[in-house]
């Protein structure tokens, strides 16, 4: 199978996995076709995440049969409940996602906001299993591979691959869980690939369907929400390349569909609480808030803050007749306080570190729409559309819970730019980088009142100026004010439809101006060679790999420094590799190992040393990525420590020899 052909798998075996059994769960609940597209891809990953721990506890390897008898389980019990009487309530997202030709060509502007986004990711990475060189990349690999390797993709051991030891610890494992589901592709691509589906898909069509629930009676609601999710540049898939948080952006790239349920089945239950629809609405949101966590607990916080924001603005009008109410956003808000404040989240809330900006830049930032994903003037351009936007939300009380939401966000981003002590963004490893997400979903959601109010503007300005001093009454049509004040009909559809195209032009303009940042951006990370940034993986050094590596001992342990290009072995090729992530938690023998090497070739008791505990490969890299002083150890030893398989400019692997050739060697 080609690379390509490999890639396309990937894509349609991850994105069916991720839709169909969680479609097919809320479908037997009586819960519509919209609202089970916008939950499937979190009740996927939680049916994935769990599965994975089941699997691991009854011994069963991960592969797509644990999968798919977890999804049968979940449609199992759906069903059943449904016979009892137990099902989802009808909601504002029962019907189609927008009328017929809502917008003209609208299959043809989606596909143009797509080529926009990712053709220069694509036209960068060159090759469907190009390696981002992003320290969380590297992980996310080894990770894959561990997987593959032990079949194992339980929650609680994932984190193995972080130390040499392989002790299990904790990582939230439901991305590499949906991932390892597809076979015989190899890693780069399985990872490439599972990132491209659900990070793309789920994140335009949750944005769409979330402005389908907010915004009901606006047929192209839907349609503008997704272009911008397409565009707007702090998206799931440019995080992908700027940092790659994989499981944190794929959480991400699923909650703006668990929001527009959220929204749909509150609209339905405030009016009348009824017991059954009740417990549906409880168990699916409940579940899929359980897939978020399973793909990275700080999109579940997420989930929180915005459901707490959504039930205490529109239900506040209530509290006086039913004060109980007021306990929905409390019990929402309660588990982020005691991640925040307590030992609770103490292995995130414990970091140090991230990007910490001037107060007055990290307010150009959100006011600007230059957010720290990929900032370019579409941006700004964008900014223009969804501040009005922001302010309609305000003054309209259906959507106030909106902007309340975005603004609580915004309070997020500035607190983790500017490394508040309020630790505001404690829960996301004080890095504005994962807070963007959020925000601009709430931003690409505000752009539908922002084009309303822009309209309004607009109409009032033709009025104005063709019969000064006078305007339409409320309620009627432009064309209808324009008859009653004895203006041609003609003349204002033709005035409108001018306007109308100069609009779409520039708007083609702005989204074309983003190519080269786009373009630029992604060659950072994906680029051979890019000046000033180090590389993991030299385009000479994979090429060396390919052509050497399969004649290599495959059960020879490789001695290198994570944060070279060796790290790469295992998951490429499946290579053992003592030290195959950056950042790992080195053991005391990790360190005597890094240090025997620096005088292995002169001292054949270091040498033994490496050879008793199974190296039988050193890989020298003369420019690492970032530089260590305990792993940098492994670059001193002289190319005599034994036989160079092959060198760069810049590396090269020694196969070891502890003879001397003197007869002095004893290999027992």
């Amino acid at each position: 199978m080609t690379p390509l052909l490999s890639l396309l798998l990937t894509i349609l075996v991850v994105l069916a996995a991720a839709y169909l059994p969680g479609y097919a769960a809320v479908r037997a609940l009586g819960g519509s076709r919209l609202l089970a597209l916008a939950l499937a891809p979190a009740l996927a990953a939680a049916i994935a995440g769990i599965s994975a721990v089941a699997a691991s506890v009854l011994g069963l390897r991960w592969s797509m049969l644990p999968f798919l008898l977890g999804a049968a389980l979940l449609v199992g019990v759906a069903f059943g409940l449904r016979r009892l009487g137990v099902r989802l309530p009808s909601t504002v997202l029962d019907g189609a996602l927008a009328p017929r030709r809502a917008v003209p060509g609208g299959a043809f502007w989606m596909i143009g906001a797509l080529a926009v986004s990712l053709l220069p990711i694509a036209f960068r990475a060159g090759r469907p299993d190009a390696i981002l060189e992003r320290w969380d990349t590297l992980f996310h690999l080894s990770a894959l591979e561990r997987i593959r390797e032990t079949g194992d993709a339980s929650s609680l051991h994932v984190g193995s691959v972080s130390n040499s030891a392989g002790d299990p610890s904790f990582y939230p494992a439901a991305f590499h869980a949906l991932a390892t589901v597809v076979p015989g592709v190899t890693t780069p691509t399985l990872l490439n690939g599972t990132v491209l589906a659900l990070a793309v898909i789920p994140w335009i069509l949750g944005i769409a369907l979330l402005a389908r629930a907010l915004f009901p009676t606006t047929g192209w609601a839907s349609f503008a929400a997704a272009i911008t999710a397409a565009l707007i540049p702090a998206s799931p898939v440019d995080l992908w390349i700027h940092l790659s948080p994989i499981p944190n952006l794929s959480g991400f790239a699923a909650l703006p569909g668990v929001i527009a349920a959220a929204v749909a089945l509150w609209g339905a239950l405030l009016p009348r609480f009824a017991p059954r629809p009740l417990l549906a609405t409880l168990l699916v949101l409940g579940l899929a808030g359980a897939g978020l966590g399973l793909l990275h607990p700080n999109v579940a916080v997420t989930a929180l803050i915005l459901l707490a924001v959504l039930t205490a603005v529109t239900g506040a009008s209530s509290w006086r007749r039913r004060p109980w109410l007021v306990v929905v956003p409390v019990l929402t808000l309660l588990p982020v306080i005691l991640l925040s404040y307590t030992p609770l989240g103490s292995q995130v809330t414990g970091f140090n570190g991230g990007l910490v900006v001037q107060w007055w830049l990290a307010l150009g930032e959100v006011g600007l729409g230059l957010l720290t994903v990929w900032p370019m003037a579409l941006g700004v351009v964008l900014a223009v559309l969804w501040w009005p936007g922001l302010v309609t939300a305000f003054r309209t009380a259906p959507w106030r819970w909106l902007a309340v939401a975005w603004v609580a966000i915004a309070v997020i981003y500035l607190d983790a730019a500017l490394d508040s002590p309020l630790n505001l963004s404690t829960l996301y490893y004080r890095g504005q980088d994962r807070v963007s997400m959020p925000l601009a979903m709430l931003s690409a959601v505000l752009v539908v009142p922002g084009l309303q109010a822009w309209s309004r503007l607009l109409v009032r300005s033709q009025d104005g100026a063709r019969t000064p001093g006078t305007a339409h009454a409320p309620g009627t049509t432009h064309a209808a004010s324009a008859a009653r004040h004895g203006l041609r009909p003609a003349r204002t559809v033709t005035v409108t439809v001018t306007v109308t195209v100069i609009l779409v032009i520039a708007a083609v303009i702005a989204a074309l101006s983003s190519l080269p940042t786009r373009s630029d951006d992604a060659a950072k990370n994906l680029a051979a060679d890019y000046p000033g940034r180090g590389r993991f993986l030299q385009a000479d050094e994979r090429a060396l790999f390919e052509q050497h590596v399969p004649q290599m001992d495959q059960d020879g342990t490789v001695l290198a420094s994570p944060f070279s290009g060796a790290a790469h072995l295992y998951a490429m090729f499946g290579q053992d590799v003592r030290l195959p992530v950056a950042g790992m938690a080195y053991t005391d023998l990790d360190r005597q190992l890094l240090y025997a090497t620096e005088d292995a070739a002169s001292d054949p008791a270091s040498c033994r040393v490496l050879e008793e505990n199974g190296i039988h490969y050193v890989y020298q890299e003369r420019m690492p990525y970032s530089r260590h002083s305990t792993s940098d150890s492994v670059n001193f030893a002289g190319p005599d420590l034994g036989i160079v398989l092959f060198e760069t400019d810049h590396s090269r692997m020694i196969q070891i020899d502890c003879d001397p050739g003197d007869g002095s060697y004893d290999p027992a």
